[in-house]
């Protein structure tokens, strides 16, 4: 089979990096635009931080070659600097935390050139490179905002179409929802023909997405040459796999396009030691701050309402299998129910037990869990361990036996996943899918995401809106 490697090679290239590569003059001289604004907004915070540090004032007016200086080198670190890391700000499938994180990477690296070039690392420079930091984070976030509105203008949009099985037409709506401006058609075609009649009728459609699987080599070779005479782009959509990783390598051996999981993020050391020092900075803010009030109040009303503990311990388990005692406030009477597996409605609960379950609060004991190291603040889900054979089971056959994550307090959920309530627990893959996509795809930002969110909903007393799965 004679296809261009580029086609497959390109799509999970951008998958991968999550950036728009520039194919035309125009996006060329967008991304040039965008790095002299940056020079001048290196400008701007250079000339904020004299201000503020009182040197403007008390020396007089600053020459103009002196900012003229300092825009070309703020010009030259940049073309250096996203060299290496492409901004990500005019691409249509970057979420806002990895705009933010594209950001704080540039400025970084930014002031890493900053400091090792000058001599002289005054507080000019430091204040300087500290409001770069917030500067360069807010413009990234305003470019992005513009051209999601503009992506998703009609003149605007990329009319493409879905060459596949009704299977498979699942992807259609996946495809949408996590792409901005993208219109796309479902097509269940067998033959060249048929698309190149769709073509004829459709001269907007700039793109079309296929699944190899669903045709005969001989005809998706056809397809191919159709789209190169339409002149438009052919990509390639792997087999689909629930849950596969969205970071993935591609490689030619030989003939054939070998695509691989890139490294997770989670094997590495240094973001190991990230997410548990994230984990012990906020368990002891929350156990110093709030945690010991609402103990005491937790203490007064349960006891007042309800004989028996306080707090209730469990055997529970996460996705790396290994066992502990999970604290939790009992919510229920002890008498009358001393297992916590029922639905929150359930007249067993006492009042304030029924707000500590609505509301979640129930859970504050568990940050000593996460203080001591048996348990995370976004992790897998909590399970009893008679149910982690099942959950084994599906990891297995979703080529994730080998992850470990701990249970956490709170977990990634899919946008159509309900509630998780573990009274309920009837095993369903899209609890360990979810799992899987979060241990595969971990970054700071995304935590962060869910933390926030979870505490929105807190906050807000409102149903939970789950975060896209991209």
């Amino acid at each position: 089979m004679c296809i261009q490697r580029t086609f497959s090679y390109q799509i999970m290239q951008e998958e991968k990096t999550n950036i728009h590569v520039p194919h035309n003059t125009r996006h060329w001289l967008r991304d040039s635009l965008t790095c002299v604004a940056e020079a001048f907004v290196w400008v701007g915070c250079v000339y904020a931080a004299a201000l503020l540090d009182g040197l403007k004032a008390g020396k007089g007016i600053v020459p103009l070659y002196i900012w003229l200086i300092c825009f070309g080198w703020g010009l030259v670190f940049l073309l250096v600097v996203t060299h290496f890391i492409p901004s990500n700000v005019y691409s249509r499938t970057a979420r806002r935390d990895e705009v933010v994180a594209c950001a704080m990477k540039t400025a970084l690296a930014f002031s890493v050139l900053a400091f090792a070039t000058f001599t002289e690392r005054d507080t000019i420079l430091i204040t300087g490179c500290l409001l770069f930091f917030v500067a360069l984070t807010i413009e990234r976030l305003i470019l992005n905002s513009w051209f999601i509105r503009y992506s998703t203008r009609p003149a605007h949009c990329e009319h493409a179409v879905l060459l596949c099985k009704e299977e498979d037409a699942w992807q259609l709506q996946a495809l949408q929802q996590n792409t901005y401006g993208l219109k796309l058609n479902h097509l269940e075609i067998q033959t060249a023909q048929q698309l190149a009649d769709y073509l004829t009728e459709h001269p907007e459609t700039e793109s079309a997405y296929c699944v190899p699987s669903t045709l005969q080599a001989s005809e998706l070779e056809s397809i191919a040459h159709t789209c190169r005479e339409h002149g438009i782009m052919l990509r390639l959509l792997p087999q689909p796999v629930p849950a596969l990783n969205k970071a993935m390598l591609s490689e030619c051996r030989g003939s054939i396009n070998v695509l691989s999981p890139d490294k997770l993020p989670l094997q590495s050391p240094l973001n190991r030691i990230v997410k548990r020092l994230t984990d012990i900075v906020l368990s002891l803010i929350v156990l110093l701050t709030i945690f010991p009030v609402f103990a005491l109040i937790a203490f007064i009303f349960i006891k007042k309402q309800s004989q028996g503990p306080v707090l209730i311990t469990r055997h529970m388990c996460g996705m790396n299998g290994k066992t502990f005692q999970s604290f939790t406030f009992r919510t229920r009477h002890y008498e009358a129910a001393p297992s916590f597996l029922d639905g929150a409605d359930d007249p067993g609960y006492f009042p304030f037990g029924k707000f500590l379950a609505k509301s979640k609060l129930e859970l504050l004991p568990q940050f000593l869990c996460v203080l001591w190291g048996s348990m995370t603040i976004v992790g897998s889900e909590t399970m009893r361990p008679e149910q982690y054979a099942d959950y084994r089971r599906e990891m297995s056959q979703l080529f994730a036996s080998g992850y470990r994550l701990k249970a956490g307090i709170t977990s990634y959920q899919f946008p159509a996943q309900t509630v998780y309530n573990p009274s309920l627990f009837t095993f369903h893959s899209s609890l360990t899918k979810a799992d899987i996509w979060y241990y595969r795809n971990w970054g700071f930002w995304l935590d962060l995401r869910i933390m926030l969110q979870r505490i929105g909903k807190l906050l807000s007393n409102s149903k939970a809106k789950s975060i896209n799965y991209i």
